[in-house]
Protein backbone atom coordinates (compact mmCIF):
# COMPACT_ATOMS: atom_id res chain seq x y z
CA UNK A 1 0.00 0.00 0.00
CA UNK A 2 1.76 3.09 -0.69
CA UNK A 3 1.77 6.29 1.39
CA UNK A 4 -1.13 9.08 0.67
CA UNK A 5 0.21 11.25 3.58
CA UNK A 6 2.41 14.13 2.33
CA UNK A 7 6.39 13.71 3.29
CA UNK A 8 7.25 16.38 5.39
CA UNK A 9 10.84 17.80 4.45
CA UNK A 10 13.52 17.59 7.37
CA UNK A 11 13.55 20.83 10.04
CA UNK A 12 15.66 21.97 12.32
CA UNK A 13 15.30 23.48 15.96
CA UNK A 14 17.13 26.37 16.75
CA UNK A 15 19.51 26.41 19.58
CA UNK A 16 17.46 29.04 21.19
CA UNK A 17 13.91 30.10 20.74
CA UNK A 18 12.89 33.20 21.39
CA UNK A 19 10.39 34.51 23.71
CA UNK A 20 8.02 36.60 21.36
CA UNK A 21 8.18 34.92 17.89
CA UNK A 22 7.80 36.90 14.69
CA UNK A 23 4.12 38.14 12.86
CA UNK A 24 3.35 35.87 10.59
CA UNK A 25 3.53 36.97 6.78
CA UNK A 26 1.32 33.97 5.34
CA UNK A 27 -1.17 31.74 6.56
CA UNK A 28 -2.63 28.37 6.29
CA UNK A 29 -4.47 27.98 3.24
CA UNK A 30 -2.84 31.09 1.56
CA UNK A 31 -1.81 30.64 -1.89
CA UNK A 32 1.71 31.52 -2.28
CA UNK A 33 4.48 30.89 -4.89
CA UNK A 34 8.43 31.11 -5.07
CA UNK A 35 9.86 33.97 -7.01
CA UNK A 36 13.27 34.13 -6.76
CA UNK A 37 13.59 31.65 -8.84
CA UNK A 38 12.65 30.69 -12.57
CA UNK A 39 9.65 28.78 -12.92
CA UNK A 40 9.11 28.72 -8.83
CA UNK A 41 7.05 26.31 -7.21
CA UNK A 42 3.55 27.25 -5.94
CA UNK A 43 1.00 25.53 -3.56
CA UNK A 44 -0.40 26.16 -0.77
CA UNK A 45 0.64 27.12 2.97
CA UNK A 46 -0.31 24.11 5.31
CA UNK A 47 1.79 24.66 8.29
CA UNK A 48 4.36 27.51 9.52
CA UNK A 49 7.12 26.34 11.92
CA UNK A 50 9.92 28.54 13.72
CA UNK A 51 13.13 26.37 12.93
CA UNK A 52 16.47 26.99 11.46
CA UNK A 53 17.02 26.07 7.72
CA UNK A 54 20.43 24.01 7.83
CA UNK A 55 21.02 24.55 4.18
CA UNK A 56 21.43 28.08 5.06
CA UNK A 57 21.37 28.51 8.63
CA UNK A 58 18.52 31.47 8.30
CA UNK A 59 16.68 31.02 11.93
CA UNK A 60 12.80 31.87 11.39
CA UNK A 61 9.46 31.21 10.81
CA UNK A 62 9.22 28.88 7.79
CA UNK A 63 6.31 27.88 5.98
CA UNK A 64 4.83 24.26 4.78
CA UNK A 65 3.70 24.75 1.58
CA UNK A 66 1.42 21.52 -0.34
CA UNK A 67 2.97 22.01 -3.91
CA UNK A 68 -0.25 21.92 -6.20
CA UNK A 69 -0.36 19.31 -8.97
CA UNK A 70 1.12 21.42 -11.29
CA UNK A 71 3.49 23.28 -10.19
CA UNK A 72 6.83 21.99 -11.24
CA UNK A 73 8.73 19.82 -8.38
CA UNK A 74 5.59 18.29 -7.77
CA UNK A 75 7.04 15.28 -9.41
CA UNK A 76 10.07 14.96 -7.10
CA UNK A 77 8.04 16.24 -3.98
CA UNK A 78 4.72 17.03 -2.12
CA UNK A 79 5.44 19.73 0.12
CA UNK A 80 8.59 21.52 0.98
CA UNK A 81 9.44 24.26 3.15
CA UNK A 82 10.07 28.06 2.55
CA UNK A 83 11.49 30.98 3.94
CA UNK A 84 9.54 33.82 3.94
CA UNK A 85 11.63 36.25 2.09
CA UNK A 86 11.40 33.37 -0.71
CA UNK A 87 7.45 33.05 -1.43
CA UNK A 88 4.91 35.74 -2.19
CA UNK A 89 1.36 35.47 -2.52
CA UNK A 90 0.01 34.42 -5.52
CA UNK A 91 -0.84 36.40 -8.29
CA UNK A 92 -4.74 36.45 -8.61
CA UNK A 93 -4.75 35.89 -12.40
CA UNK A 94 -2.83 32.84 -11.78
CA UNK A 95 -4.61 31.70 -8.81
CA UNK A 96 -8.16 32.30 -11.11
CA UNK A 97 -6.84 30.20 -13.84
CA UNK A 98 -5.91 27.48 -11.58
CA UNK A 99 -9.44 27.55 -10.11
CA UNK A 100 -11.07 27.70 -12.80
CA UNK A 101 -8.91 24.11 -13.36
CA UNK A 102 -10.39 22.97 -10.52
CA UNK A 103 -7.58 23.18 -7.82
Amino acid sequence: MTNTFPQIPPVAMPEVIPSELPKQKFYLGEWVRWFQVPNGDFGRVIGVIYSQQASCIATGLHYLVLLDERSPSRDTCSCDFAFEDDIEPLDNSLLSRLQGNHV
